[in-house]
């Protein structure tokens, strides 16, 4: 709470308490009740109204004083504003309801006049209207006042919700980035890695041909990454662009500067063409890239490629784009077989290799391929397997339903 606030609350409370000694020491003055002589009303009246200066920290001890004043004076106005701060305070508890019930036996009773079933039932009666007022009052309050604050935290819960999934969103966007980077990156490097051994023994008027390669190698995996890098800045320059437009004063300028949005998009989808997602049909280009490279690879797979789901087209190439990428890092110079087929509606890729020769970027590899593969797999609804062969090589197997769930 703020110190403003605190400050506001003292003087209401300062100038409540003045305002209801002022009723009770009127009070006071014409009241036939009470157990003390008159002479003593205004000094019990003026001490328990004091009291309701405290009433927000000690509602139920000011309560006390307030039923002692009654009884001592007949001072009933003090009361009142006690039994509302209790029920603000405590609320629909045993307690609030005690110290109405005391209340009301207190002011029920004619003390010092003598006690009469008449009277009494008759006093009970008034009194009792007159102490629902100010004890539902209080309730009323003290139920808004629970409803607004669990109102405030369930706004607040929902708000650190909401951030936490926005962090969970942004966390798996950056896993996938990073895995999509992972693949270009890696496969790309390992081919002009392979390509520069190539060029070490190379023989006469191979150089020319294999420098050749390998610029077309680099310039493919920069393309790559302008696209995927262009996809990211795409959405943060449109924010960007549409706060300069918000800031505009004028019709006119906000429709110019939209328009020069438009064509600062257009531009940048010419500056980054975007290709389709790679999927089962992009499979022979990328054995065909490998090949081009200098690896060996065969491939097997159905003239009539089977409709799968796009997070099995994909998963599937990503595969086989690994398993070459590790292959030509681990055993270069090996043979790879990559074969694809469908049986019985599901969809078989397993790509292998024999032994070869380990290149320098075997030992820098990171781990992350096999368990980027495992989970694009499992993502899409199949199994992998992978491990060294008897003879020496490796296995990459997957298996995937042909009818997965779409994203």
């Amino acid at each position: 709470m703020s110190r403003t606030r605190r400050i506001a609350r003292v003087g209401l409370d300062v100038v409540l308490a003045l305002l209801f000694g002022a009723i009770s020491l009127s009070e006071v003055h014409s009241s036939p009740f009470g157990l003390l002589p008159a002479a003593a009303g205004p000094y019990v009246s003026i001490a328990v109204a004091l009291t309701l200066v405290f009433r927000r920290y000690r509602p139920l001890p000011v309560l006390a004083a307030g039923v002692l004043g009654e009884v001592l004076v007949g001072s009933v106005a003090p009361l009142l504003l006690a039994v509302f701060t209790v029920a603000d305070r405590c609320g629909n508890r045993r307690r609030t309801w005690f110290g109405a019930a005391a209340a009301l036996i207190a002011v029920a009773i004619p003390w010092g006049q003598g006690t009469t079933v008449p009277l009494f039932l008759t006093r009970t009666a008034l009194l009792a209207v007159v102490l629902a007022v100010p004890l539902l009052l209080g309730l009323w309050t003290s139920q808004r006042a629970e409803t607004i604050a669990a109102l405030r935290e369930r706004a607040e819960q929902a708000e650190r919700e909401r951030d936490l999934r926005a962090t969970a969103a942004v966390e798996a966007e950056r896993l996938r980035i990073a895995g999509e980077l992972h693949d270009i990156v890696a496969h790309r490097i390992s081919q002009i890695t392979v390509l520069a051994g190539a060029l070490e023994v190379s023989a006469d008027g191979k150089p020319a041909e294999i420098a050749g390669t390998i610029r077309t190698t680099g310039s493919r995996a920069l393309t790559e990454m302008r696209e995927l890098l262009g996809i990211l800045r795409e959405p943060a320059d449109a924010v960007a662009q549409g706060n300069s437009v918000a800031q505009g004063n004028s019709a006119a300028l906000g429709n110019s500067a939209a328009h020069g949005n438009a064509a600062a998009q257009r531009d940048s989808a010419e500056r980054v063409p975007l290709r389709p997602a790679p999927d089962l049909g992009s499979i022979p280009e990328l054995v065909a890239e490998a090949v081009a490279a200098g690896q060996t690879v065969d491939l097997t797979m159905p003239i009539e490629l089977p409709e799968v789901a796009g997070p099995v087209g994909r998963a599937a190439y990503r595969i086989v784009q690994e398993a070459l990428t590790n292959a030509a890092k681990h055993a270069a110079g090996a043979e790879v077989r990559a074969a694809l087929t469908v049986v019985d509606g599901v969809l078989d890729v397993d790509v292998r290799n024999g032994r070869g020769d380990h290149t320098p970027l075997a030992a820098e590899g990171s781990g992350f391929g096999l368990l980027g593969m495992r989970k694009r797999v499992e993502l899409a609804g199949g199994s992998l397997h992978s491990g060294p062969l008897a003879g020496g090589g490796y296995v990459v197997h997957a298996t995937f339903p042909l009818h997965a769930v779409d994203e």
